[in-house]
């Protein structure tokens, strides 16, 4: 089966104490795989099948405190803060 590849700059700084964390979540979606995170540039890289896991890595992102660039946050949320280590 063919998968796509991800590439998401997200909005967030993140440390790599909590790459591990965004890893382990992304990784709990179904045929997620190959999940690289690069702390430096906010960018998260990964392998997926199915549109829809596409669409659910980027709202564990989002949950997460890290939504992809470009992305708006809606305000009636409570504010989620990104890495505070």
């Amino acid at each position: 089966m063919n998968s796509g590849f991800a590439t998401v700059h997200v909005q967030n700084a993140f440390c790599q104490k909590c790459s591990s964390t965004i890893k382990k979540e992304l990784l709990k979606i179904m045929d997620i795989t190959n999940v690289y995170l690069y702390p430096t540039d906010s960018l998260v890289v990964f392998n997926f099948v199915k549109a829809n896991e596409l669409s659910t890595a980027l709202n564990i992102l989002t949950d997460l405190g890290y939504p992809p660039e470009g992305e708006r946050i809606n305000s009636k949320k409570p504010s989620i803060t990104a890495c505070n280590c």
